[in-house]
């Protein structure tokens, strides 16, 4: 989609973080870069509004390919930094996305999904939600630009879009980022926390079922593989924390394992929704869970935790790794070469099986009942 742009307020006098948000460390850059970086490559252009500090943001603004535009007034309200950006836009801007730079977490693939709705649709407004809530970024039309430029600040930018509400439509999203601004120094330590640990973490996953329509059963399940996997994972970890597995990525993916069910190859059905929401790590795992690829497995990962903790339940309670195969053995046998399949199946289970016994030196079925106890 072209002729479309992305205005990134940084004007905010910062005074309830007692430090320039904007230029605060987060993963390889700063809150500024990975604002800006949600929009890479998917926009025309970026702008940033600069206010009190101005050559210290401006300067990593440029750094990170964006242009600068200033607001003189900056301490008077925070409209006026959205009309300074909204006036600094081109005359073949077709839409515009507004994202303050203290809401540094969105996705990129958030972001694409904002732009593929809106060609669809073409509505005034596209605003992101995430389990309820309206988010950030709002992607806005160029026919609301005179009325922005026009309104005396009054209620925000939210005033503006509420009178477009019947032209408006919301996208759920699997993204906290969409809903976690910066204001306090207690919303920093929960960015760091959430670069550092890739999710999804449980609210996002609770979005993704609501989203796909994931049933109850199948939610339970999941519930219960999440369980297993944890109780692995913190077995694994105490035991060897020069390697420590990552505990967040483990419960997320468990969480959404089975979020493709009832679809052919739902494994892989799965790991596409998770894509589509920029949840890569955990996509890969739920990919694999079904059945892991074949040959030796060199070192235990969060993919086989989730692996074998799924082989570890049946429903929303423990069972026995033979059970379970021997289970779906009987109800496929008529099938085939699924008895071929499933032998294949159950045997390189085993051998991970074994894998995890000798490396936890206790039964992983014992720690799958006492994860239940």
């Amino acid at each position: 989609m072209t002729g479309v742009a992305a205005i990134v307020p940084a004007a905010g006098l910062s005074s309830r973080m007692g430090q320039v948000k904007s230029l605060l460390p987060l993963r390889d850059g700063t809150v500024l870069s990975c604002s800006i970086e949600s929009f890479r490559g998917s926009v025309d252009r970026i702008i940033v509004v600069t206010g009190k500090y101005r050559e210290k943001i401006s300067e990593e603004a440029r750094r990170c390919g964006a242009e600068v535009v200033h607001n003189e007034r900056y301490e008077e309200d925070m409209f006026l930094s959205i009309r300074t950006g909204v006036r600094a836009l081109r005359q073949d801007t077709s839409a515009f996305f507004i994202l303050p730079a203290d809401i540094p977490l969105v996705r990129p693939e958030t972001v694409s999904r904002l732009l593929d709705e809106y060609a669809k649709t073409e509505p005034s407004v596209l605003l992101p939600r995430f389990l309820g809530e309206s988010g950030h970024p709002p992607l806005i039309s160029r026919e609301l630009i005179p009325e922005i430029l026009s309104h005396d600040g009054t209620g925000g930018l939210r005033s503006v879009l509420d009178r477009y509400g019947a032209k408006s439509r919301w996208l759920d999203v699997a993204d906290v980022g969409t809903v976690h601004d910066l204001d306090l120094p207690e919303d920093y330590a929960r960015a760091l926390w959430l670069v550092d640990k890739v999710g999804p973490i449980e609210s996002e996953c609770r979005q993704l079922w609501d989203m796909y329509n994931v049933s109850d059963h199948i939610v339970g399940h999941c519930r219960a593989v999440a369980t297993v996997a944890e109780a692995l994972c913190s077995r694994i970890n105490e035991l060897n924390e020069k390697a420590a597995l990552n505990p967040v990525l483990v419960k997320g993916a468990a969480l959404t394992h089975d979020i493709g069910k009832g679809t052919r190859q739902h494994e892989k059905v799965g790991a596409e929704m998770l894509r589509k929401a920029g949840l890569h790590a955990a996509a890969e795992i739920v990919e694999d869970h079904f059945d892991l690829p074949p040959g030796p497995v060199e070192a235990i990962t969060e993919k086989e935790i989730v692996f074998l903790a799924d082989k570890l339940v049946r429903c929303h309670g423990p069972v026995r790794l033979e059970e379970r195969y021997l289970e779906k053995l009987e109800m496929y046998r008529h099938e085939e070469g699924a008895e071929q399949a499933i032998r294949g199946r159950l045997g390189r289970a085993r051998e991970l099986y074994q894998l995890f016994e000798r490396a936890m030196t206790a039964s992983p079925e014992a720690i799958a009942r006492e994860a239940f106890a």
